[in-house]
């Protein structure tokens, strides 16, 4: 399972999204080719592990992912990060610290930095191994 193309496919049907930020959203890094010029959203994995243990056997991962929210417009960064926090919650994954709340005048950006923990629902299947 990757985790990110899960929430990439989560968030980039959304509207608020699709109206802010289209398709420049990001795995890891932003790459030098990319138009940093406009808004952007940056996903990357933290940490995972097994969770939900029954007969030796895990039947699920539990995730923390970062997510990022570069834009020039303050009131956007912060409608894309609570959009973000609300999509991301219907799919199991809840808000666990805010990493980063910052004006860049270099880029001249505003940034939110936000991880969240969480098991995706509807990936695993009751008594399915995923090994």
């Amino acid at each position: 399972m990757n985790i990110l193309t899960d929430i990439y496919d989560i968030i980039k049907d959304d509207d608020l999204v699709k109206a802010l930020v289209s398709d420049r959203i990001y795995f890891y890094e932003v790459s030098e080719k990319v138009d940093d010029t406009r808004s952007l959203i940056l996903l990357r994995l933290v940490y995972d592990t097994t969770a939900a243990y029954a007969s030796n056997k895990y039947h699920a991962e539990m995730f923390i992912v970062q997510v990022d929210v570069e834009t020039y417009k303050d009131d956007d960064t912060i409608r894309l990060s609570k959009r973000i926090r609300h999509l991301l919650r219907e799919h199991g994954f809840y808000q666990t610290s805010s990493q980063l709340t910052e004006y860049f005048k270099e880029t001249k950006k505003y940034v939110r930095s936000r991880r969240y923990e969480g098991i995706p629902k509807y990936k695993y299947y009751k008594g399915g191994h995923i090994e």
